[in-house]
């Protein structure tokens, strides 16, 4: 396995799961690298998620770094910030609102040796119904349009090689950076592992995803399809 990683996770307003987040981060992973970071890429919060933020930088001997966007920029540029800024072997993201079991990284590093991407799929997912149902059409589109079968394209919870990462040029500024993401790894013929992860109920805030973002990404899901067409 390599020996250094960089994870990173957006947030916007989640002053009550960054800190756990990044502290459950760390010790998870400290016992298994030389090398580590945690970057917060704050999206234009308005509550106290980046003082606390600059906190954890302040308490955690360089390990820890923040991002700040003077307001919400969106879901893909907060991504393509934080794959800008890692520096490590390995890049592992997730979400800020802290609906993914941290323990099931032992199961995606080791797979690292032989695949450029493990991306995770919910089991037994705590959402509601509906975005149950609206995700499970999505991603029968994407397997039409793309070819590209798998169970949870839009779970955050991706783990990279860094030389993989460094072939995408991420371009969508929203909700569908993640399909962008896995449909151009899979034309560069890159090698795609999917486990199941376990998801958990949202503690605290609400979901950012509005209806409206269903037509941009649907809309970027065609623009996509045309362009590799």
């Amino acid at each position: 396995m390599e020996k250094s990683i960089s994870t990173f996770f957006p947030v916007l307003n989640e002053e009550r799961t960054v800190e756990k987040l990044t502290l459950d981060l760390l010790q998870l992973l400290m016992p298994l690298f030389q090398d580590l970071e945690v970057i917060i890429i704050n999206d234009g919060s308005t509550d106290k998620t980046g003082e606390i933020a600059e906190e954890l930088c302040r308490n955690n001997d360089g390990y820890v770094r923040a991002i700040h966007h003077d307001r919400s920029k969106g879901y893909g540029k907060a991504l393509k910030a934080g794959f800008d800024a890692a520096r490590y072997d390995l890049i592992f993201f997730t979400d800020g609102d802290y609906q993914f079991d941290m323990n099931d990284l032992y199961r995606a590093l080791p797979l690292a040796d032989n695949f450029d991407l493990v991306v995770g799929y919910r089991q037994y997912r705590k959402d509601p119904r509906y975005r149950i149902l609206l995700s499970r059409g999505y991603n029968l589109l994407v397997w039409c349009l793309f070819g590209l079968r798998l169970t949870d394209i839009d779970c955050s919870f991706k783990l990279f090689k860094r030389a993989a990462v460094e072939t995408i040029n991420i371009e969508s500024d929203g909700y569908f950076v993640d399909t962008e993401i896995i449909v151009k790894s899979k034309k560069k013929g890159l090698r795609i592992k999917e486990i199941p992860v376990r998801h958990l109920p949202r503690a605290y805030g609400e979901s950012k995803v509005r209806f409206k973002h269903i037509f941009v990404t649907l809309c970027e899901i065609l623009k996509l399809w045309k362009k590799l067409h």
